[in-house]
């Protein structure tokens, strides 16, 4: 909006006046563009006065008296619900305008649930699907007193949010603490999905058998459920169904609709012999594909949604490969994916793409090409290598950084590559090898002098899932950021999500001065190799993050022969999936440590609103879990590939759940606000439900 000219009220004088002001020095003019001011400042006033009449444009202050007005009580003083509630006032009063005027319908409290937490949500009237007496004036053909058993996918959706089958009554509570009873006639039940879909683009598929043809879509070698996503925008006017939240497939409903989950955009897709030549709807065949005991037939592809394999037949194997397209479920955006993170803008630096239409064919090359143009170029020390694909990079890196080093290696947007870690030289062990490079040290300095802090180098891997070794930092390095990654706990797994190399680490720290930072990632084992009395101890800081040691009884954080780690440690919001053995843990905050939690120094530090065993000698605790009480962290699965991976289970104790310093759960998912957005929905529904209807939120993933 331009501001006015500053003569406004001076330019609407007549003109004789003017001249006579401008005879004797202006003035008049000046007089008036103080009076301006004023006028501006009165005309400000009143044009935030008419934006406060609406929700969309008023002040902040406003937004609560606006909801008072449309009857929306605030939360009650100390409350979770008000943490949520905080974070986005103003949409949840001008959402109750929209939401009251449906008061009662099914459709109604979805759309509640979802602007009240975010979670796409169905709402069932339970009394609707109860045995009915059929009556001549209110025939109910739908409600008989027997089930079809050899539907199959009515039987499959038993006991689940799309169950259409009839049931005999319960008496019993939806809402009872004890035993929940979901067909009782004022009951409704609101199933809500936690998890979310995530994509995966026309990436290759890991060739399980090429004899037979036997393919699973997850380039990891692993069992994977697929999931259908969500479609974006707002909540549908009616009752959602299968195609309208982000669940889990079945064989049944895959089968029955193969069209709506099979395609561009869709659950799954997929491309044999060359990316640009997909197999048509028509030949998909679902089938239980568990023991690979299925044979396809000619001309068909079998899909197998709930185990994420895929079978062709014998004498049609494809030749040169096979590509997919698919969606996998999970609690956040954590470890690399087709998510949207914060990338940092090229600038000034050497960009080397990989992939995609014009990119390099692989990392190795990529690294080669910037060590032969930092030859040329002796200034050229900042370089960015970005993959442009969802491919499969199975290569053995070795990155040599000199001083001033400053190389970032990440994936594009809206990509998912894999670099593959093997076994190339016989010879010697492959890993991710970051090395600094030893530079002749001018005359007159130490041969062992290091470099000063900031000129050693600086290593960012970001948005990459690493398999079959571990990063291996060695040498003068200044830091090392490991960003929105994955280094698969065990370096491999089994078909079923087994470690195969459950001891192995997945990181670790040889002769080093790096500093090692974790945002936002999943790794196994960090192992610290340092000499105790050659130095002080290394920096490692985990945020938001899973430290996955394959087992509660394995230390997730170590030194080699079970000695502690030189290191002084930092937890923000940290899942641990097993012990912890180091020098010093400067501050461990809203994380959960499953295993030991040891310390050198005890007299330093603290741990503050976390989980860990209080056997074991370690850290200054504040309002720690447990006391002496046994309570236990419990979880969907700590199986990595798992959808439920660290996930609390609903039924884990609140002490853990919510018991973070700001009353989220602790852990990696603490920023989800778990615990407030359950707290706020409730108390929505309240205001929502018909009376006499007791209402239930059941989780459904």
């Amino acid at each position: 909006m331009s501001s006015p000219p500053p003569d406004r009220l001076y330019d609407l004088l007549p003109a004789v006046h003017r001249g006579r002001d401008e005879e004797q020095g202006f003035p008049l003019r000046a007089l008036l563009r103080i009076v301006e001011e004023q006028v501006r400042v009165i005309e400000d006033d009143l044009d935030t006065w008419y934006a406060n009449w609406f929700v969309e444009t008023c002040e902040d202050w406003v937004v609560p008296y606006i909801g008072a007005l449309v009857g929306i009580r605030p939360p009650p003083p100390g409350s979770s619900s008000g943490a949520v509630r905080a974070l986005s006032p103003r949409r949840d009063v001008a959402d109750a305008v929209a939401n009251r005027r449906r008061k009662g319908g099914a459709a109604a409290l979805e759309a509640v649930a979802l602007d009240s937490s975010g979670w796409p949500a169905r709402a069932v009237e339970l009394y609707r699907h109860l045995v009915r007496a059929q009556h001549l004036r209110h025939v109910r053909p739908d409600r008989p007193a027997t089930f079809a058993v050899r539907d199959p996918l009515a039987c499959a959706r038993l006991g689940g949010p799309f169950d259409d089958a009839p049931h005999l009554v319960d008496v019993r509570r939806p809402n009872s603490a004890q035993t929940r009873g979901l067909h009782g006639i004022p009951g409704l039940a609101l199933f809500v999905w936690r998890l979310r879909a995530f994509p995966v683009t026309r990436a290759p598929a890991f060739c399980v058998d090429q004899r037979y043809s036997r393919y699973l879509v997850n380039v990891l070698g692993i069992d994977t459920r697929l999931f259908a996503p969500a479609p974006q925008g707002p909540a549908p006017a009616r009752v959602s169904g299968p195609g309208d939240v982000p669940h889990p497939l079945g064989r049944e409903e895959f089968e029955a609709a193969v069209t709506e989950y099979y395609g561009p955009g869709r659950s799954l897709q997929i491309w044999r012999d060359a990316p640009d030549n997909p197999v048509p709807a028509e030949q998909i065949v679902v089938a239980d594909l568990t023991g690979w005991r299925y044979r396809p037939r000619p001309g068909q592809v079998v899909v197998d949604p709930v185990l994420g394999r895929i079978a062709f037949p014998a004498d049609e194997a494809p030749e040169d490969g096979v590509w997919v397209s698919w969606h996998y479920g999970f609690a956040d955006a954590m470890g690399g994916g087709a998510y949207r993170r914060p990338v940092s803008p090229v600038g000034e630096r050497r960009l080397y793409a990989v992939g995609g239409e014009d990119g390099l064919g692989s990392v190795t090359a990529a690294l080669r090409q910037w060590r032969a143009d930092r030859t040329a170029d002796p200034s050229l020390h900042d370089a960015l290598i970005e993959i442009r694909d969802s491919a499969d990079y199975t290569e053995a890196l070795r990155i040599d950084l000199d001083e001033e080093d400053r190389l970032e290696i990440r994936a594009a947007r809206g990509e998912r590559p894999v670099v593959r870690l093997l076994n190339q030289k016989a010879n010697r062990f492959d890993a991710l090898t970051v090395r600094a490079t030893a530079k002749k040290p001018p005359p007159g300095t130490a041969a062992d002098c290091p470099p000063p802090a900031a000129r050693r180098p600086r290593l960012v891997l970001d948005g990459l899932v690493v398999t079959g070794r571990s990063l291996d930092v060695v040498g003068q390095i200044g830091e090392v950021v490991v960003r929105h990654c994955t280094f698969v706990p065990g370096w491999e797994l089994e078909h079923d999500c087994r470690p195969r190399w459950g001891t192995e680490p997945s990181v670790e720290l040889r002769r080093t001065t790096a500093r090692l930072r974790v945002e936002h990632s999943i790794v196994g084992t960090i192992v610290v190799d340092q000499d105790e009395t050659k130095g002080d101890p290394l920096t490692v800081e985990i945020l938001d993050s899973v430290v996955d040691a394959t087992s509660h009884d394995l230390p997730a954080v170590t030194a080699p022969e079970d000695r502690f780690a030189h290191a002084e440690l930092t937890m923000r919001r940290c899942t641990v999936l097993g012990g912890i053995r180091a020098h010093a843990l400067a501050l461990g905050e809203n994380s959960i440590v499953t295993g030991c939690l040891h310390t050198l120094r005890r007299d330093t530090g603290c741990l503050r609103y976390s989980y860990a065993p209080v056997a074991h000698p370690g850290p200054p605790r504040y309002r720690c879990v447990p006391t002496p009480e046994s309570v236990r962290p419990h979880f969907t699965s700590t199986r990595y590939g798992h959808p439920g991976y660290c996930q609390l289970h609903p039924a884990c104790d609140p002490s853990v759940s919510a018991g973070a310093e700001d009353g989220a759960e602790m852990g990696a998912f603490h920023d989800l606000y778990q615990p407030q957005r359950l707290s706020n929905l409730v108390g929505h529904l309240a205001e929502y439900v018909p009376l006499g209807v007791e209402a239930a939120v059941i989780t459904a993933t």
